[in-house]
């Protein structure tokens, strides 16, 4: 149940930063170009992000900068399965090229949400404390 929660949880923080990047997005695009306002879209929505997931979904009170660097390792990662899915989806004509996002997001979320919960804000310490209460 906590985890299907924080999935809800992580789904709508991602949904919240889609919307923002793409307000963002049109508010910029117009005084500068589409790179400079997706750029600044998301690395303002990446830091909102980052602070959702945790204080509100997973709820950790990790060493920030450990956090910091994993979960932008995690974004990295999972932009670069996303790049890799659209190049080999276009190149092979698997799959409709209008529908290749929503095949690599089928494939990122999950990712990116596992990635989030058992490494980006996994407190051990918190961990080690649950499983000694219940001994």
């Amino acid at each position: 149940m906590k985890s299907t929660k924080q999935f809800i949880k992580f789904g709508l923080t991602g949904l919240l930063n889609t919307v923002l990047t793409y307000v963002i997005y049109l508010l910029l695009l117009q005084p500068t170009n589409a790179t400079f306002a997706m750029g600044v879209g998301y690395g303002i929505t990446s830091l909102i992000g980052l602070s959702l997931n945790n204080k509100w979904v997973f709820k950790t009170h990790s060493n920030l900068k450990l956090v910091v660097i994993k979960y932008y390792a995690t974004y990295l990662f999972t932009w670069l399965i996303s790049i890799g899915i659209a190049h080999i989806a276009s190149s092979s004509a698997i799959i409709n090229s209008q529908l290749i996002p929503l095949v690599s997001l089928m494939i990122t979320v999950p990712t990116n949400f596992l990635l989030s919960k058992f490494w980006v804000f996994n407190n051990k310490k918190q961990l080690r404390e649950a499983h000694h209460l219940g001994s």
